[in-house]
């Protein structure tokens, strides 16, 4: 594939999911499922990244209310493996960062050895955390929520940066605690719990 050429990236919801779902299912297996199952819910958006007519790159996210903060989970990112190295997935979460612009914190999580995810948050300024950091740092009821709110129990690294530059991120995660959790536990049981469920027994 030439992967040489203007990047167009493409946002919708489950129009999308089929262009971006063989491309998520070859880097992630069947854990594709789990963004599927968020723009299938209605929360999760698609962006598509595209290089002379072929796709090459997607993206699963969404802006969701979590205590008295809004939180931009970007849940699933992935470049075909001839693309990579040449900024798709930079574009990629740089258009997913404006249009979550409202939002005040973005959150990404990954497991250790993931190194192009790594790279690739770090280039942006988003600063790692262990999910044990993290309950040092801000509390084991917060670290609870976020884990509920991203799915992110199989990973083990929270990329986190605050939309306000100046912003100090953990002090915003912190208030993830205070107002009530009736949305991120919809979201959970529905997008997250389900399909794990659903995985564990076999069934599609």
């Amino acid at each position: 594939m030439n992967c040489d050429g203007s990047i167009t990236v493409f946002i919708d919801g489950k129009e999308l999911m089929s262009s971006a779902e063989q491309i998520l299912r070859d880097f992630f297996g069947s854990a594709y499922r789990y963004a599927r199952a968020v723009v299938d819910y209605g929360v999760g958006f698609v962006a598509l990244a595209v290089v002379n007519g072929s796709s090459v790159g997607a993206a699963v996210y969404y802006s969701i209310n979590v205590g008295l903060i809004r939180l931009c989970v970007i849940y699933y990112i992935a470049v075909i493996e001839e693309c990579r190295g040449l900024g798709i997935g930079k574009v990629l979460m740089s258009t997913i960062e404006e249009i979550c612009a409202d939002s005040d914190v973005y959150i990404a999580t990954t497991w250790f050895g993931n190194e192009h995810a790594d790279r690739l948050y770090r280039s942006l300024d988003y600063v790692g955390y262990t999910w044990d950091e993290l309950r040092r740092l801000i509390g084991k009821k917060a670290v609870d929520r976020l884990l509920k709110v991203t799915c992110g129990y199989d990973d083990d690294i929270a990329y986190v940066k605050s939309i306000i530059n100046e912003g100090d991120v953990l002090s915003i995660l912190r208030r993830v605690v205070e107002g009530g959790d009736d949305e991120t536990n919809r979201l959970w049981r529905e997008t997250c719990l389900g399909v794990w469920l659903r995985l564990r027994t076999g069934l599609r």
